[in-house]
């Protein structure tokens, strides 16, 4: 192992807290295995719940796994304009939505 990963502990985004006027998403269960879509953005693993930002037809989307529950439950919010799901992003790693 090189000294660099006994040194340091690697982390990804970690989103804020939601504040209590966060907006509530609208997600939807995922019946089956999530269809392919490309990962614009995730937040660290070492949390029980992981957002992805996706792209898939054109659309944007948040995917959202919560891995304090087995088996793992995900869902996703609304496909919307990409520009909007940019916004939604943001407002998840800052707290504003939840």
């Amino acid at each position: 192992m090189s000294p660099v990963a006994e040194d340091y502990d690697f982390h990804g985004t970690h989103p804020a807290t939601p504040r209590p006027d966060a907006v509530p998403v609208r997600w939807a269960m995922v019946e089956d295995r999530p269809l392919p879509a490309r990962v614009r953005g995730y937040t660290c693993e070492c949390l029980p719940i992981i957002f992805e930002d996706c792209r898939a037809g054109g659309q944007g989307f948040i995917r959202r796994y919560d891995r304090s529950v087995s088996p793992w439950v995900i869902a996703e919010s609304p496909r919307i304009k990409v520009s909007a799901a940019e916004r939604l992003w943001r407002q998840l790693i800052n707290g504003e939505a939840r």
